[in-house]
């Protein structure tokens, strides 16, 4: 066997390691996905800047208030919402990497984890 045969076989059998150990399981999903969806609801609902234009410093107040729900989880308890992410997906796990599938109204997104990260690559509305 020739040394530069040797050395890709090792190449890809220490990037094969790697992928298996740093797929990222459910948790680390549920994680991932209850912290995105705390931001795009943030962003969606408390919208500070329009209601400080609408209702002046009542505006600012309530938006403050909301960001704060959100963050600190009033609305919804972080357990109560990884506990609703992981009921409605689907892991397909490939050992290489695994692909995410999440269902919740009206959304399916599908994400792919890898190297302990997560990466969107689809989101279909209706």
């Amino acid at each position: 066997m020739k040394v530069t045969t040797f050395l890709g076989i090792a190449g890809l059998g220490a990037l094969a390691a790697m992928l298996i150990a740093t797929n990222p399981g459910q948790e680390q999903y549920n994680t991932f996905a209850a912290d995105t969806l705390q931001s795009e609801a943030q962003a969606a609902f408390c919208q500070t800047n329009e209601l400080d234009g609408w209702l002046g410093d009542l505006g600012q107040v309530l938006g403050n208030i909301c960001e704060t729900a959100i963050n600190e989880g009033t609305l919804i308890g972080e357990d109560d919402l990884k506990n609703f992410i992981e009921d409605n997906t689907e892991r397909q796990n490939f050992w290489l990497f695994s692909l995410y599938t999440t269902q919740i109204p009206a959304v399916r997104v599908r994400i792919i984890g890898i190297f302990d990260r997560f990466i969107p690559i689809q989101q279909t509305v209706g």
